[in-house]
């Protein structure tokens, strides 16, 4: 081959392959890094500002749909910025109504986000004076809450209403709940956190999770830490929502809040026929409805004088109307639950075996279904059987469950020429496996750094959330937990203020102060037969 030629080849190749070297690989992993602001002009904290026209210059390009509503300018001033947006740089223009020697903070909040749909990690301030210094007082707290929070600053007006006025600052929390207000001017402040979805708007205690601070307002002069609040929700006055009517004799109603296991019902009636009732099983909003005569009409109306709880009165007259099915329920009777399979984990009051029917039963019937309860496939046990509504039993064993055994509880299906009083098959299985036995220990332990003689101390299981226990805090700042199940436990403490051993959110409109509270920021290990004690801990106002 010729040597030129040949070269010539090799150049070709060569050149070939630093190209392809170059490029890009296809693919990748998706972008999950949050944008950074790299830097803004003028820059933060700058004094005597002239232009009121911002520069932001961010890590990558920015998402512009996400800046309509994720810059804020406090102090609230009338009308909108205006926002050029260039990919990865932001021209802010900001509001007229800005005043001489005012300190003007932009926000950016963590709603904005990148072209990949990336939030910031959190927000960012940006400080500028029209006159010659910027303020520096700061607030600082924590919101705790299942969901993100913003937090409304207020000046004091000593206005009863404020909190349901339009807020003068407005901040986010970040992932664990803490916020931060930043070139504050010395004053008194109000303050309320609310669900971050709803931010920038009127409180509506209807509608919106929110908090008030067991402290009446702020008075800063420098730097305020101590606050925190817990967001709720205000529980709506006790409603009847519908109703629904499943066969000639039994129904349902529902309502819009949990029902307390106290409450009575007076005057219950279908059409003018008095029915018996008693809680549903598994929703605690709603409750089956009886009657001893069968109800043939097409519609009828359910109606009640009303709910009380004690003396209280929590729903007044109510009627509804229910249409009535044109034929009877023929179909065999059947479990709801439990699954054919499942496991029980033994502990100190059982637990109870729940069987759930699929209709309203006599108890005579419940007493006398034919109920038997093996270990091993051929071991009888002696259980106890208890009828705690006309569709639920429970079972358990006379000695308790044993661990790490396997079980039967068969049910017999009973002769009878109505398909609606028994089983269709002739056995019915369920099949359960025991687990090792629920452990328990104990924990006790001090509390300092809050004077009050009416202190509780509430423990919450972090993976049973009906694991929940209280103790009161003696006069020497002690407390005690015995026999408690073995779990990782969030520890609060409250200041039982109206000593009904609930902690108490308070009221924004009219306003009223939480209860003081503190939650430990880490959690507590029960053992096993272990009786814990803990180091002191330091609560701090």
């Amino acid at each position: 081959m010729n040597s030129k030629l040949f070269l010539y080849l090799i150049c070709i190749i060569f050149i070939s392959w630093q190209c392809a070297a170059i490029a890009p690989p296809s693919g990748g992993k998706k972008d999950t890094t949050p944008p950074e602001l790299l830097s803004a002009n003028p820059p933060n904290g700058t004094v005597r500002l002239l232009e009121q026209v911002i520069e932001l210059i961010f890590s990558e390009y920015m998402d512009e749909k996400s800046f309509a509503d994720g810059i804020r300018i406090v102090p609230v001033l009338e009308g909108e910025p205006l926002i050029i947006f260039k990919g990865d740089r932001v021209i802010v223009t900001l509001p007229g109504g800005i005043k001489n020697d005012m300190t003007v903070v932009l926000t950016l909040s963590r709603s904005i986000k990148d072209e990949h749909g990336v939030e910031l990690a959190k927000p960012i301030q940006l400080a500028y004076s029209t006159g010659d210094i910027i303020d520096t007082g700061v607030i600082k707290g924590r919101v705790y809450s299942t969901q993100p929070a913003a937090v409304y600053l207020f000046n004091e007006d000593n206005s009863d209403s404020l909190l349901v006025s339009k807020p003068d600052y407005i901040s986010e929390t970040e992932d664990d709940g803490l916020f931060e207000f930043n070139y504050l001017s010395s004053g008194k402040y109000k303050i309320l956190a609310v669900e971050r979805g709803v931010a920038g708007l009127k409180l509506d205690q209807k509608r919106m999770f929110f908090g008030v601070p067991f402290d009446s307002g702020i008075e800063l002069d420098s730097i305020f830490t101590a606050v925190r609040i817990r967001l709720f929700k205000e529980q709506e006055p006790l409603r009847l929502l519908r109703g629904e009517w499943n066969d000639w004799y039994w129904g349902q109603l529902y309502f819009n809040n949990d029902l307390d296991e106290d409450i009575t019902i007076e005057e219950l009636k279908i059409g003018n026929q008095e029915m018996d009732w008693f809680y549903h099983f598994d929703d605690k909003k709603a409750i089956i409805v009886t009657v001893q005569d069968s109800i043939y009409s097409n519609k009828e109306q359910i109606s009640f004088k009303n709910i009380k709880l004690e003396h209280t009165v929590l729903l007044d007259s109510s009627v509804i109307n229910v249409s009535i099915p044109a034929e009877v329920d023929t179909h065999y009777l059947y479990l709801t639950s439990p699954e054919t399979k499942l496991s029980i984990t033994p502990d100190k009051s059982g637990p109870p075996f729940e069987l759930v029917f699929s209709r309203p039963l006599a108890e005579e019937w419940l007493e006398n279904i034919n109920i038997d309860l093996l270990m091993d496939d051929t071991i009888q046990v002696v259980y106890i059987r208890k009828i705690d509504s006309p569709m639920k039993m429970s079972i358990i064993p006379e000695n308790g469950w044993e661990p790490k055994k396997s079980y039967q509880i068969k049910l017999f299906r009973q002769d009878s020429t109505r398909s609606k009083s028994t089983f269709k098959d002739s056995i019915t299985i369920i099949h359960i496996e025991t687990t090792h036995f629920q452990g328990y220990g104990g924990l006790s332990g001090m509390v300092k750094g809050y004077e009050s003689t009416q202190l509780i101390t509430e423990i919450l299981s972090v993976e049973n959330k009906e694991w929940n226990f209280k103790s009161v805090v003696n006069s020497e700042g002690r407390f005690e937990y015995k026999d408690i199940p073995e779990s990782s436990y969030i520890f609060h403490v409250f200041d039982d203020r109206d000593q009904n051993k609930v902690y108490s959110y308070g009221k924004a409109f009219p306003f009223h102060t939480s209860e003081w509270f503190f939650i430990s920021p880490d959690t507590i290990e029960v053992r096993a037969n272990w009786d814990i004690e803990l180091q002191p801990i330091f609560m701090g106002n």
